[in-house]
């Protein structure tokens, strides 16, 4: 280590908008400033969330400016960095920016410990299990290999993926920045502008407009239940490729009015607050959902698909459901048991308590500085 304080670089594919870009924004956000001297790289010049950095970070953030799969310009400028600036330890985030650390770390003259964050469980496609398995020898030369969620964990060992050594730091959420502050005349305008009344159900989804977070299957549920006669309406948070799609979707099932699409919202918040449930409909990739975190802290009530460490957010009739990815029938039958009030609000009151206990930020951040020092004494 090059100094009293242990050198660091969060480096990431690129800030879009993402529950893995988040994280690393959070993490180099919140990193002990008395003890790390910290930056934050990425690949690609997609910068959505560069306005989420701290001011002060912001002046020791840059961007490789990748034109390529591999580009060499781009790893020489990487140990470039690495040797001006002593890095001691690299925090990469998924295997694609953990492989350009592992070529640039070579040739340089410091040789920074590689912590790899991994977020994935699946494979999206015949290309991503390629991929993983063109990818397996980074993964075997990271110094710690850091999952999310437990289950994340046992799904890869099962699969032979494998570091020096892995751990398990599930995400964390900042529980005073999400506690529900709003007011029940600031909700009631809210719901207003949205289309929906005081007696709807208004069931919410944050999520990007992508094929694997299954929008449609919401849909198709919200239609089982307005067939049933339940005054459900959906909020969808989010913007993404998929929106046309499901915009036919919702005119070919007669739904139009009955949902409303708020786009990219910087502040989820206030959407969050006025939703009496919170659904994840996801097929694949979810692992430990920040969003369902985030709803957890503002004592939401969750149906998640049983995928990935959705089975240590929720426990199932206490803060709410899980149900079988593709299920819609169950994922109808799972909201129609939360009409009533009483019943989403002790659960809401039982997610909250869960949030806090086991997935606050702080605990997260303080397990990451733990391993980050650790290493740090045995950078050369």
């Amino acid at each position: 280590m090059s100094s009293l304080k242990t050198n660091v670089l969060c480096l990431v594919s690129s800030l879009c908008v993402g529950g893995a870009e988040k994280h690393t924004v959070t993490l180099a956000n919140l990193l002990e400033r008395r003890l790390f001297n910290v930056h934050l790289g990425y690949l690609k010049p997609v910068e959505a969330l560069l306005g989420q950095v701290r001011p002060d970070l912001a002046t020791r953030t840059f961007c490789l400016n990748v034109r390529k799969r591999l580009d060499v310009a781009a790893v020489r400028r990487l140990r470039g960095f690495i040797d001006l600036h002593a890095i001691d330890v690299i925090v990469a985030t998924h295997e694609y920016p953990a492989l350009y650390a592992l070529l640039a770390r070579r040739g340089a003259r410091f040789r920074p410990r590689l912590i790899q964050v991994f977020h994935a469980t699946g494979y999206l496609g015949l290309k991503g299990r390629l991929l993983m398995q063109l990818y397996r020898p980074v993964f075997k030369r990271c110094d710690l290999l850091v999952y999310v969620s437990d289950k994340q964990r046992e799904y890869w060992r099962r699969r032979g993926i494998a570091a020096k050594r892995d751990i398990v730091i599930h995400n964390g959420v900042d529980l005073e920045r999400f506690r529900d502050r709003s007011g029940a005349a600031e909700r009631g305008k809210l719901r207003a502008q949205c289309g929906f009344s005081e007696g709807d159900l208004v069931i919410g989804i944050c999520a990007a407009l992508r094929p694997e977070k299954a929008h449609g299957d919401l849909l198709a549920a919200l239609s089982l239940l307005r067939t049933r006669g339940i005054p459900a309406k959906l909020l969808i948070v989010g913007d993404g490729p998929e929106r046309a799609a499901i915009e036919r979707k919702m005119a070919d099932l007669d739904l139009s009015r009955s949902v409303s699409i708020t786009g990219f919202k910087d502040d989820v918040r206030p959407y969050i607050a006025i939703c009496d449930v919170i659904v994840l409909a996801s097929h694949s990739i979810e692992t430990f959902s920040i969003a369902a975190l985030e709803a957890m802290a503002m004592a939401k009530t969750l149906v998640l698909t049983r995928i990935g460490g959705a089975e240590e957010q929720v426990v199932a009739g206490q803060n709410g459901f899980l149900y079988d990815p593709g299920d819609v029938g169950a994922l109808a039958d799972r909201l129609a048991e939360l009409q009533l009030e009483p019943t989403r609000q002790r659960m809401g009151a039982a997610s909250r308590q869960r949030v806090e206990a086991l997935f606050s930020e702080s605990r997260m951040i303080g397990q990451f500085e733990r391993e980050i020092q650790a290493l740090g004494r045995l950078a050369s």
